[in-house]
């Protein structure tokens, strides 16, 4: 993770902790040039008023933006009378909560997106896109999905690494990479974490002689391997490895909770619409069951922090 100097923390209404809003706050104290913006997103109703004219339908919306300005600078002043760090608030009128927080990442120029965790429902993933969801799936800069806890110095950083296809390896450097960073202001440790989904082929019950838990072994083995080189490769200690038997969103919350993982670094393939609802994303599939900030990298975002390397490279 870089030292991100530009933070747009999401200000969740009726909620007397921000989570979004300690997690820049706890950040920023490792960049003296960090700026937060604290955004509260309002609905905007003037299309669903059709008895007021245009002159009242204006006040209105002022009005209504103005009410939720002040409340938002009273909420926020007693933090930024107590900081160094630059807190601007702001508020902004939308139609729809995710394209909000998309629009004003996008356009403010901003590096990071912090917003606090969601506890979703059990239909929630099956009927519809949570926003944090949403966010995560379409979000052009790296998002952080705050839980309610404090960062501890020293604490456990886990890294989901991937090694099913090829094209994984990339994937897996660049969230290597951001945890790196992190790890070194906050002096954590990285763990790296892999799961080995043992998916046995039908055809292969009928063969005789065949022994199901051999194949399994084998899968496994080879998920270690994989995992052992990649941390060879990048300096981390084998005792730092975890390879289990079984399906990411099982084995992931698993080695976190039992490390008391302080952040979890994973990628989300960014599916959308059916195939998210029928399939679903890792990052979103444990999200519920950590007790541990995610620090979530898409394919747009790694491709544009893997870019970001690239060009940083000598004679670029």
């Amino acid at each position: 993770m870089r030292q991100y100097s530009k933070v747009l923390a999401v200000i969740e209404p009726r909620r007397e902790q921000q989570a979004a809003l300690d997690r820049a706050l706890e950040l920023a104290k490792y960049n003296p040039r960090a700026e937060i913006t604290a955004l509260r997103l309002v609905y905007d109703f003037s299309y669903d008023i059709h008895i007021l004219n245009r002159m009242s339908e204006q006040s209105t919306r002022e009005d209504v933006l103005n009410t939720n300005r002040k409340q938002l600078e009273a909420s926020l002043k007693p933090i930024i009378e107590r900081t160094p760090v630059r807190i601007t608030p702001k508020v902004v009128f939308t139609r729809d909560i995710g394209e909000g927080i998309l629009a004003e990442a996008e356009h403010g120029g901003y590096d990071l997106i912090i917003k606090g965790a969601n506890h979703h429902k059990v239909l929630d993933s099956i009927l519809f896109t949570p926003i944090d969801w949403y966010i995560l799936r379409n979000a052009n800069v790296p998002v952080i999905i705050a839980k309610e806890h404090e960062w501890v110095e020293g604490g456990n950083i886990v890294v989901a690494v991937d090694f099913s296809f090829s094209g994984h390896r990339n994937a897996n450097l660049v969230l290597l990479r951001e945890a790196q960073e992190l790890s070194k202001i906050t002096r954590g440790t990285i763990h790296l974490v892999n799961s080995a989904p043992v998916v046995l082929p039908t055809v292969m019950l009928e063969v005789p002689n065949y022994a199901p838990e051999v194949y399994a072994q084998s899968i496994v083995k080879e998920h270690e391997r994989r995992l052992h080189e990649f941390a060879a490769a990048h300096g981390i200690p084998k005792e730092n490895c975890h390879i289990k038997e079984g399906m990411p969103d099982e084995v992931i919350p698993d080695v976190c909770n039992r490390l008391k993982a302080s952040a979890v670094f994973i990628g989300s393939a960014g599916r959308s619409g059916a195939m998210a609802a029928l399939i679903g994303n890792t990052c979103e599939e444990v999200v519920d069951y950590i007790d541990a900030d995610l620090i979530v990298l898409n394919n747009k975002t790694m491709k544009q922090q893997a870019g970001a390397k690239e060009a940083e490279k000598p004679g670029k």
